[in-house]
């Protein structure tokens, strides 16, 4: 630890075996310090570039947008690789697949397919646009039956969980969930919401060693099973399909009709070839799973709402063609992905080779992320970071540029461009159709419910009025 300490970016002083766990377990336990906030606050204290140490593994942290970009977009192929903590690696049959935590060769050909097949799907086209709107409008029925049934206040985070459930479920297996199956969709959704809830940051301290302790491998498998539990829900959308074609129930035409179709359709072309290939069953469930559950959060309003009835003038609902015409809608969006900031500590890359970041050379293997929650909200240029004011974008030159809540570079997410697409629709459109406000009674806490692996909003309520 001592000799490889030297040679990395300053941080907290480590302990043999824990290293800076007691400080972590300080700022979080005691001081009540967010993980964002910890994470800025060794940023102020030993410079944008520092180690943490997470037990004995060195984890380099970039909270600068500009050696982020340096070091993950100008020399993002040697940052390519996913440092995978033991948890996610725990289930071998699994480990090595998918679009998430796969490495080199497989990898690439996922992710090229992937996106390929997504373009193919809507992503960039017209046809997505019609999907969100769909479900949208399917979301406001039900919205307005509870408004006439007299609800005037309500809490509407599983109607819109259900909305962007349906468009991504859409996409990769053509079906939607419809009245009688919403209620699968909300179990799988509070295992989702279970993952977030259950784990600390502690837990990735597990390792191959004290995983074979009893407790630990309890909690460990504790951890997980909300996980199992959504790839039983996969694989049975897989073996269903597989059904249906081998009884001639469901034809794969062309590209097919979903990404489902469309992977069988390029497994038996891999397989015919006799090459060398990445695409098996197992690859497929958990693509799946990386795609499924990544794609399922005053004065300001009433200044959007004056824009987006100048651009449509009461005749139409918005379209994503009318971006370049709502900078104001634009900017408030910016600002909800900057204040929002999802993940308070971004997965981990690898060193491919040793490489140099700032003024330090990064051995080979080494973990390192890009903490982009502090970087989206570094005081040196998000002048008041706790307020929310877009119309910082509108007077700073290229400062959008640095909300980058997807990632940089080459592992940045797949789907950025349908979720900026369904924010951008379903945000403006439910403004145009409704007059929103906070209830005084509920009223809302930019203070999350949870926030070490993903940032969980607290309990909400909405006033709604027809127009």
């Amino acid at each position: 630890m001592w000799i490889l300490r030297r040679k990395l970016p300053p941080g907290p002083f480590p302990l043999p075996l824990i290293g800076n766990s007691i400080q972590l377990a300080y700022g979080l336990l005691i001081r009540k310090l967010s993980v964002i906030e910890q994470l800025r606050e060794w940023a102020k204290d030993f410079g944008p570039l520092y180690t943490f140490w997470l037990g004995p593994m060195p984890i380099i942290n970039i909270c600068d947008y500009a050696t982020a970009v340096d070091a993950m977009v100008k020399k993002g192929s040697n940052f390519a690789n996913r440092s995978t903590p033991f948890l996610l690696r725990m289930n071998e049959k699994v480990y090595e697949r998918g679009v998430a935590i796969t490495n080199g060769l497989p990898w690439l050909e996922q992710r090229r397919f992937t996106l390929h097949t997504l373009r193919n799907f809507g992503f960039g086209r017209n046809l997505i646009e019609e999907r969100i709107m769909f479900e949208f409008n399917m979301f406001c029925e039900t919205l307005d039956k509870r408004l006439s049934a007299g609800e005037k206040s309500m809490e509407p985070h599983a109607s819109l969980d259900l909305l962007i459930g349906n468009i991504i479920n859409r996409m990769l297996f053509t079906e939607r969930f419809e009245k009688k199956d919403e209620e699968t969709f909300f179990a799988l959704k509070r295992k989702m919401d279970e993952m977030a809830e259950n784990f600390t940051v502690f837990d990735m301290l597990i390792d191959e060693t004290l995983v074979k302790l009893p407790l630990i491998k309890q909690r460990a498998n504790h951890l997980v099973k909300p996980m199992v539990d959504i790839l039983d829900f996969i694989r049975n959308q897989v073996e269903q399909r597989k059904r249906e074609i081998s009884d001639g129930s469901h034809v794969l035409l062309e590209e097919g009709d979903d990404y489902v179709d469309a992977f069988f359709i390029q497994m038996a072309k891999e397989q015919k070839s006799g090459q060398p290939t990445s695409f098996d069953e197992e690859m497929l469930v958990m693509t799946l799973l990386d795609l499924w559950t990544a794609g399922q959060g005053t004065t300001v309003v009433s200044r959007v709402e004056h824009e987006l009835f100048s651009v449509i003038e009461g005749k139409r609902q918005l379209s994503l063609s009318d971006r370049t015409s709502t900078p104001y809608l634009n900017a408030t969006i910016n600002e909800v992905h900057r204040c929002a900031s999802l993940f308070p500590s971004n997965l981990w890359r690898a060193a491919n080779e040793d490489s140099v970041v700032g003024s330090y050379v990064i051995p080979k293997g080494s973990a390192i992320a890009a903490q982009l929650s502090v970087i989206m909200s570094d005081g040196r240029f998000f002048k008041n970071s706790h307020q929310f004011n877009p119309d910082r974008y509108l007077n700073e030159d290229k400062l959008d540029q640095m909300i980058v809540p997807f990632g940089l570079g080459k592992r940045s997410c797949l789907g950025e461009s349908l979720a900026r697409a369904e924010l951008y629709l379903i945000i403006a459109n439910v403004l145009l159709r409704y007059k929103i406000s906070a209830d005084p009674d509920h009223m809302p806490s930019m203070k999350a419910a949870h926030e070490i692996a993903v940032r969980v909003p607290s309990s909400y309520h909405i006033c709604f009025e027809q127009r």
